[in-house]
Protein backbone atom coordinates (compact mmCIF):
# COMPACT_ATOMS: atom_id res chain seq x y z
CA UNK A 1 0.00 0.00 0.00
CA UNK A 2 2.77 2.38 1.02
CA UNK A 3 4.85 1.58 -2.09
CA UNK A 4 1.91 2.34 -4.40
CA UNK A 5 1.46 5.73 -2.74
CA UNK A 6 5.17 6.46 -3.17
CA UNK A 7 4.96 5.50 -6.84
CA UNK A 8 1.94 7.76 -7.33
CA UNK A 9 3.76 10.61 -5.58
CA UNK A 10 6.89 10.14 -7.73
CA UNK A 11 4.87 9.98 -10.95
CA UNK A 12 2.97 13.09 -9.91
CA UNK A 13 6.21 14.96 -9.24
CA UNK A 14 7.62 13.81 -12.60
CA UNK A 15 4.53 15.08 -14.43
CA UNK A 16 4.75 18.40 -12.57
CA UNK A 17 8.43 18.75 -13.48
CA UNK A 18 7.62 17.93 -17.10
CA UNK A 19 4.88 20.56 -17.19
CA UNK A 20 7.23 23.03 -15.54
CA UNK A 21 9.88 22.45 -18.22
CA UNK A 22 7.29 22.92 -20.95
CA UNK A 23 6.13 26.19 -19.41
CA UNK A 24 9.74 27.36 -19.08
CA UNK A 25 10.35 26.58 -22.75
CA UNK A 26 7.28 28.62 -23.66
CA UNK A 27 8.80 31.66 -21.91
CA UNK A 28 12.03 31.49 -23.94
CA UNK A 29 10.70 33.45 -26.99
CA UNK A 30 9.31 36.14 -24.67
CA UNK A 31 12.62 36.43 -22.81
CA UNK A 32 14.55 36.64 -26.10
CA UNK A 33 12.14 39.30 -27.42
CA UNK A 34 12.50 41.44 -24.28
CA UNK A 35 16.29 40.99 -24.28
CA UNK A 36 16.62 42.11 -27.92
CA UNK A 37 14.08 44.92 -28.04
CA UNK A 38 13.84 46.18 -24.44
CA UNK A 39 17.14 45.57 -22.65
CA UNK A 40 19.71 45.64 -25.45
CA UNK A 41 18.60 49.14 -26.59
CA UNK A 42 19.40 50.42 -23.08
CA UNK A 43 22.97 50.57 -24.38
CA UNK A 44 21.91 53.79 -26.15
CA UNK A 45 21.67 55.62 -22.80
CA UNK A 46 25.42 56.31 -23.08
CA UNK A 47 24.72 58.60 -26.06
CA UNK A 48 22.80 60.96 -23.76
CA UNK A 49 25.94 61.71 -21.74
CA UNK A 50 28.39 61.90 -24.66
CA UNK A 51 29.14 64.38 -27.40
CA UNK A 52 28.93 61.67 -30.01
CA UNK A 53 31.31 62.50 -32.84
CA UNK A 54 31.81 59.40 -34.99
CA UNK A 55 35.04 58.97 -36.91
CA UNK A 56 34.58 57.30 -40.32
CA UNK A 57 35.98 53.79 -40.41
CA UNK A 58 35.95 53.31 -36.64
CA UNK A 59 33.66 50.92 -34.80
CA UNK A 60 30.59 52.12 -32.91
CA UNK A 61 32.05 51.18 -29.54
CA UNK A 62 35.30 53.02 -30.20
CA UNK A 63 33.46 56.07 -31.50
CA UNK A 64 31.23 56.11 -28.44
CA UNK A 65 33.70 55.36 -25.65
CA UNK A 66 37.01 56.64 -27.09
CA UNK A 67 36.36 59.28 -29.74
CA UNK A 68 33.38 60.95 -28.02
CA UNK A 69 33.80 63.29 -25.06
CA UNK A 70 31.87 62.78 -21.83
CA UNK A 71 29.70 65.88 -21.35
CA UNK A 72 27.51 64.87 -18.41
CA UNK A 73 24.12 66.60 -18.42
CA UNK A 74 24.96 69.14 -21.13
CA UNK A 75 22.69 67.47 -23.68
CA UNK A 76 19.79 67.69 -21.22
CA UNK A 77 20.40 71.40 -20.72
CA UNK A 78 20.24 71.91 -24.48
CA UNK A 79 16.74 70.42 -24.47
CA UNK A 80 15.41 72.93 -21.96
CA UNK A 81 17.11 75.85 -23.72
CA UNK A 82 15.22 75.07 -26.92
CA UNK A 83 12.59 77.83 -27.33
CA UNK A 84 10.09 75.32 -28.76
CA UNK A 85 10.37 72.77 -25.94
CA UNK A 86 7.58 74.30 -23.82
CA UNK A 87 5.01 74.08 -26.60
CA UNK A 88 6.23 70.57 -27.52
CA UNK A 89 5.88 69.29 -23.94
CA UNK A 90 2.52 71.06 -23.55
CA UNK A 91 1.24 69.46 -26.77
CA UNK A 92 2.35 66.01 -25.63
CA UNK A 93 0.89 66.46 -22.15
CA UNK A 94 -2.51 67.83 -23.25
CA UNK A 95 -3.03 65.22 -25.96
CA UNK A 96 -2.23 62.42 -23.52
CA UNK A 97 -4.55 63.81 -20.84
CA UNK A 98 -7.40 63.79 -23.36
CA UNK A 99 -6.49 60.28 -24.57
CA UNK A 100 -6.22 59.08 -20.97
CA UNK A 101 -9.66 60.34 -19.97
CA UNK A 102 -11.35 59.34 -23.23
CA UNK A 103 -9.48 56.01 -23.16
CA UNK A 104 -11.29 55.14 -19.94
CA UNK A 105 -14.74 56.67 -20.43
CA UNK A 106 -15.42 55.57 -24.02
CA UNK A 107 -14.13 51.94 -23.82
CA UNK A 108 -15.86 51.36 -20.48
CA UNK A 109 -19.14 52.69 -21.91
CA UNK A 110 -18.79 50.54 -25.04
CA UNK A 111 -17.92 47.46 -22.98
CA UNK A 112 -20.96 47.94 -20.73
CA UNK A 113 -23.27 48.41 -23.72
CA UNK A 114 -21.80 45.42 -25.57
CA UNK A 115 -22.09 43.21 -22.49
CA UNK A 116 -25.85 43.70 -22.69
CA UNK A 117 -25.99 42.43 -26.28
CA UNK A 118 -26.92 38.73 -26.25
CA UNK A 119 -27.09 38.05 -29.99
CA UNK A 120 -23.69 36.36 -30.54
CA UNK A 121 -23.23 37.05 -34.25
CA UNK A 122 -24.13 40.72 -33.93
CA UNK A 123 -21.97 41.08 -30.81
CA UNK A 124 -19.01 39.44 -32.57
CA UNK A 125 -19.43 41.69 -35.61
CA UNK A 126 -19.46 44.85 -33.45
CA UNK A 127 -16.43 43.65 -31.51
CA UNK A 128 -14.49 42.94 -34.70
CA UNK A 129 -15.46 46.32 -36.17
CA UNK A 130 -14.27 48.19 -33.09
CA UNK A 131 -11.03 46.23 -32.64
CA UNK A 132 -9.96 46.19 -36.31
CA UNK A 133 -8.62 49.80 -36.40
CA UNK A 134 -6.06 48.89 -33.72
CA UNK A 135 -4.28 46.60 -36.21
CA UNK A 136 -4.25 49.06 -39.12
CA UNK A 137 -0.93 50.79 -39.73
CA UNK A 138 -0.82 54.56 -39.30
CA UNK A 139 0.74 54.76 -42.77
CA UNK A 140 -2.44 53.30 -44.27
CA UNK A 141 -4.59 55.52 -42.05
CA UNK A 142 -2.54 58.54 -43.14
CA UNK A 143 -3.19 57.89 -46.84
CA UNK A 144 -6.89 57.25 -46.16
CA UNK A 145 -7.09 60.60 -44.34
CA UNK A 146 -5.29 62.22 -47.28
CA UNK A 147 -7.96 60.79 -49.58
CA UNK A 148 -10.60 62.62 -47.52
CA UNK A 149 -8.67 65.87 -47.00
CA UNK A 150 -6.68 66.36 -50.21
CA UNK A 151 -7.15 69.87 -51.54
CA UNK A 152 -7.89 68.91 -55.15
CA UNK A 153 -9.40 65.42 -55.03
CA UNK A 154 -10.38 65.00 -51.38
CA UNK A 155 -13.88 63.81 -50.59
CA UNK A 156 -14.57 66.58 -48.05
CA UNK A 157 -13.53 69.37 -50.42
CA UNK A 158 -15.67 67.86 -53.19
CA UNK A 159 -18.68 67.91 -50.88
CA UNK A 160 -17.92 71.48 -49.79
CA UNK A 161 -17.65 72.75 -53.39
CA UNK A 162 -20.86 70.95 -54.39
CA UNK A 163 -22.65 72.81 -51.59
CA UNK A 164 -21.28 76.13 -52.84
CA UNK A 165 -18.41 76.53 -50.40
CA UNK A 166 -14.70 77.08 -50.95
CA UNK A 167 -12.06 74.40 -50.70
CA UNK A 168 -10.18 74.16 -47.42
CA UNK A 169 -6.41 73.81 -47.40
CA UNK A 170 -6.51 71.10 -44.75
CA UNK A 171 -2.76 70.47 -44.61
CA UNK A 172 -2.04 74.18 -44.20
CA UNK A 173 -4.81 74.89 -41.66
CA UNK A 174 -3.70 73.89 -38.16
CA UNK A 175 -6.98 74.88 -36.46
CA UNK A 176 -8.70 71.70 -37.65
CA UNK A 177 -6.03 69.20 -36.72
CA UNK A 178 -6.31 68.98 -32.95
CA UNK A 179 -9.80 67.53 -33.18
CA UNK A 180 -8.81 65.35 -36.18
CA UNK A 181 -5.88 63.82 -34.29
CA UNK A 182 -7.93 63.31 -31.13
CA UNK A 183 -10.73 61.55 -33.04
CA UNK A 184 -8.29 59.31 -34.91
CA UNK A 185 -6.36 58.44 -31.74
CA UNK A 186 -9.53 57.44 -29.89
CA UNK A 187 -10.92 55.60 -32.93
CA UNK A 188 -7.79 53.46 -33.25
CA UNK A 189 -7.28 52.52 -29.61
CA UNK A 190 -10.71 52.39 -27.95
CA UNK A 191 -11.70 49.01 -29.42
CA UNK A 192 -8.65 47.21 -28.06
CA UNK A 193 -9.11 48.74 -24.59
CA UNK A 194 -12.83 47.92 -24.73
CA UNK A 195 -11.98 44.21 -25.05
CA UNK A 196 -9.97 44.38 -21.82
CA UNK A 197 -12.91 45.89 -19.95
CA UNK A 198 -15.33 43.47 -21.62
CA UNK A 199 -13.28 40.51 -20.35
CA UNK A 200 -13.47 41.96 -16.84
CA UNK A 201 -17.23 42.37 -17.14
CA UNK A 202 -17.76 38.80 -18.33
CA UNK A 203 -15.89 37.53 -15.25
CA UNK A 204 -18.43 39.16 -12.90
CA UNK A 205 -20.80 36.71 -11.23
CA UNK A 206 -24.08 36.93 -13.18
CA UNK A 207 -26.13 36.06 -10.09
CA UNK A 208 -25.34 39.56 -8.80
CA UNK A 209 -27.17 41.08 -11.77
CA UNK A 210 -30.04 38.62 -11.45
CA UNK A 211 -30.47 39.39 -7.75
CA UNK A 212 -30.34 43.13 -8.43
CA UNK A 213 -32.94 42.81 -11.20
CA UNK A 214 -35.24 40.87 -8.88
CA UNK A 215 -34.87 43.64 -6.31
CA UNK A 216 -36.02 46.15 -8.92
CA UNK A 217 -32.64 47.74 -9.76
CA UNK A 218 -32.58 49.57 -13.08
CA UNK A 219 -29.87 49.13 -15.72
CA UNK A 220 -28.01 52.26 -14.58
CA UNK A 221 -28.18 51.15 -10.95
CA UNK A 222 -26.73 47.75 -11.86
CA UNK A 223 -23.93 49.49 -13.73
CA UNK A 224 -23.24 51.86 -10.83
CA UNK A 225 -23.33 49.37 -7.97
CA UNK A 226 -22.11 46.16 -9.64
CA UNK A 227 -20.24 46.72 -12.91
CA UNK A 228 -18.16 49.80 -12.08
CA UNK A 229 -16.98 48.57 -8.65
CA UNK A 230 -15.79 45.32 -10.26
CA UNK A 231 -13.99 47.30 -13.00
CA UNK A 232 -12.19 49.48 -10.46
CA UNK A 233 -8.98 47.40 -10.43
CA UNK A 234 -8.77 47.21 -14.24
CA UNK A 235 -9.44 50.94 -14.61
CA UNK A 236 -6.81 51.76 -11.96
CA UNK A 237 -4.18 49.58 -13.64
CA UNK A 238 -4.71 51.09 -17.09
CA UNK A 239 -4.84 54.57 -15.54
CA UNK A 240 -1.47 54.10 -13.82
CA UNK A 241 0.12 52.78 -17.02
CA UNK A 242 -1.41 55.68 -18.96
CA UNK A 243 0.04 58.20 -16.50
CA UNK A 244 3.47 56.66 -17.07
CA UNK A 245 3.14 57.39 -20.80
CA UNK A 246 2.06 61.00 -20.33
CA UNK A 247 5.18 62.34 -22.09
CA UNK A 248 5.18 59.80 -24.90
CA UNK A 249 2.95 59.91 -27.94
CA UNK A 250 1.94 57.72 -30.83
CA UNK A 251 4.57 58.63 -33.41
CA UNK A 252 2.53 57.41 -36.37
CA UNK A 253 -0.49 59.50 -35.38
CA UNK A 254 1.45 62.76 -35.11
CA UNK A 255 3.95 62.22 -37.93
CA UNK A 256 2.43 59.93 -40.57
CA UNK A 257 -1.17 61.17 -40.53
CA UNK A 258 -0.37 64.92 -40.99
CA UNK A 259 2.22 63.94 -43.63
CA UNK A 260 4.87 65.90 -41.67
CA UNK A 261 3.39 69.15 -42.94
CA UNK A 262 5.45 72.12 -41.75
CA UNK A 263 2.32 74.28 -41.47
CA UNK A 264 0.89 71.92 -38.85
CA UNK A 265 3.90 71.72 -36.54
CA UNK A 266 2.18 73.96 -34.01
CA UNK A 267 -0.33 71.20 -33.23
CA UNK A 268 1.48 68.02 -34.34
CA UNK A 269 4.91 68.51 -32.78
CA UNK A 270 5.20 66.13 -29.80
CA UNK A 271 8.28 64.86 -27.98
CA UNK A 272 8.47 61.67 -30.04
CA UNK A 273 8.28 63.60 -33.31
CA UNK A 274 10.85 66.06 -31.97
CA UNK A 275 13.24 63.21 -31.02
CA UNK A 276 12.84 61.60 -34.44
CA UNK A 277 13.54 64.83 -36.30
CA UNK A 278 16.55 65.56 -34.13
CA UNK A 279 17.94 62.17 -35.04
CA UNK A 280 17.03 61.93 -38.72
CA UNK A 281 17.33 65.54 -39.87
CA UNK A 282 20.18 66.74 -37.66
CA UNK A 283 21.90 63.38 -37.05
CA UNK A 284 22.20 64.40 -33.39
CA UNK A 285 22.35 61.05 -31.60
CA UNK A 286 23.28 62.52 -28.22
CA UNK A 287 20.50 65.10 -28.20
CA UNK A 288 17.76 62.66 -29.23
CA UNK A 289 19.00 60.03 -26.77
CA UNK A 290 18.88 62.58 -23.94
CA UNK A 291 15.29 63.51 -24.82
CA UNK A 292 14.22 59.85 -24.92
CA UNK A 293 15.99 59.13 -21.64
CA UNK A 294 14.24 62.09 -20.04
CA UNK A 295 10.88 60.72 -21.23
CA UNK A 296 11.63 57.35 -19.62
CA UNK A 297 12.73 58.85 -16.30
CA UNK A 298 9.68 61.11 -16.05
CA UNK A 299 7.40 58.22 -17.01
CA UNK A 300 8.91 55.96 -14.33
CA UNK A 301 8.51 58.66 -11.66
CA UNK A 302 4.89 59.31 -12.69
CA UNK A 303 4.03 55.60 -12.52
CA UNK A 304 5.45 55.38 -8.98
CA UNK A 305 3.62 58.54 -7.86
CA UNK A 306 0.32 57.46 -9.47
CA UNK A 307 0.62 54.03 -7.88
CA UNK A 308 1.20 55.57 -4.43
CA UNK A 309 -1.86 57.81 -4.84
CA UNK A 310 -4.05 54.92 -5.98
CA UNK A 311 -2.79 52.68 -3.17
CA UNK A 312 -3.72 55.29 -0.58
CA UNK A 313 -7.21 55.59 -2.07
CA UNK A 314 -7.76 51.86 -2.61
CA UNK A 315 -5.02 49.39 -1.68
CA UNK A 316 -6.50 46.55 -3.75
CA UNK A 317 -6.44 48.63 -6.95
CA UNK A 318 -2.75 49.55 -6.82
CA UNK A 319 -0.41 48.17 -9.45
CA UNK A 320 2.55 47.58 -7.09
Amino acid sequence: MGSSKEKNTRSLKKSERREGRQLNLMTVPVIVWYALFCYLPLFGIFFAFKDFTPVPGESLLKNLFVNSQWVGFRNFSYIFRNPQIRSIILNTFLYNIIFLIAGIVIPVTLAIILSEVHQKMFKGFIQMTLVLPYFISWVIVGYCVYGFLSTDTGLFNNLITQMGGEKIQWYQSSQYWRIILIILGIWKSCGYTMVIYLCSITSIDRTLYESAALDGASFLQRVRFITLPHLRTTISTLFILGIGSILTSDFGLFYQVPMDSGSLQEVTQTLDVYVYKSLMQNANFSYSSAASFLQSIVGCILIIVANIVVRKMDKDSALL
